[in-house]
């Protein structure tokens, strides 16, 4: 049984932000990998998981890292209204978050983020083709002197410019919460950092 009062907008509101940020310390939580999607340049839906890198709960911001040269970027610039999906079945909890997308290259907020990442990260940002191009083999693009091993920190560098990272501005939470006593769905707008709650049936 969850720890909140399904009745309570203002403790379901903390207990969303609560288990974002879990989503953030925890790789095990089903929070760190939700589904991220955007609209293309077909005008169709575009959906892949992301990790969780970042959630600031006093801006309402959600980020994860991508590279500069992902076709989603390119979207994101054209339209920038963006959607997650998380979903956690012991929890019977489901959450639709509305944000808008914000791209980060070669500035102060990517430079903070690089500092933190991981070699082993670092090397996914090294692929000589850009993410989503065809090729004629199975290959991940990474140059093979560094198959099977990270690259050394000078070699990371070569990756900067491709990190990219993703800030996502919530706009609106659709929370939905599944039980046999009844399902209970409330959405949450947020404007200006204060949210406003309406019930809705599910």
């Amino acid at each position: 049984m969850s720890i909140f009062s399904k009745e309570n907008t203002n403790e379901i509101f903390e207990y969303i932000k609560k288990n974002l940020a879990k989503g953030i310390k925890d790789r095990k939580h089903t929070f760190h990998t939700p589904v991220f999607s955007n609209i293309n340049d077909e005008n169709s839906v575009e959906s892949r998981v992301v990790v969780l890198r970042q959630f600031d709960s006093h801006n309402m911001i959600l980020n994860f890292h991508t590279d500069i040269r992902s076709p989603k970027v390119n979207d994101l610039k054209k339209n920038s209204h963006s959607l997650f999906v998380f979903y956690d079945h012991k929890l019977k909890l489901q959450l639709r978050i509305k944000t808008v997308s914000i791209i980060n290259n070669q500035n102060k907020i990517t430079k903070e983020m690089w500092e933190e990442t991981k070699l082993s990260s670092r090397k996914c940002y090294l692929t000589a083709k850009a993410p989503s191009s065809v090729t004629s083999l199975p290959e991940d693009g990474i140059d093979k002197s560094l198959e099977g091993k990270d690259p050394t920190l000078m070699e990371s560098e070569k990756g900067y410019k491709n990190f990219t990272v993703i800030e996502n501005q919530i706009q609106q939470i659709d929370w939905l919460y599944l039980a046999s006593s009844g399902h209970r769905r409330l959405k949450v707008i947020i404007k200006e950092k204060i949210p406003y709650f309406e019930w809705m049936i599910p």
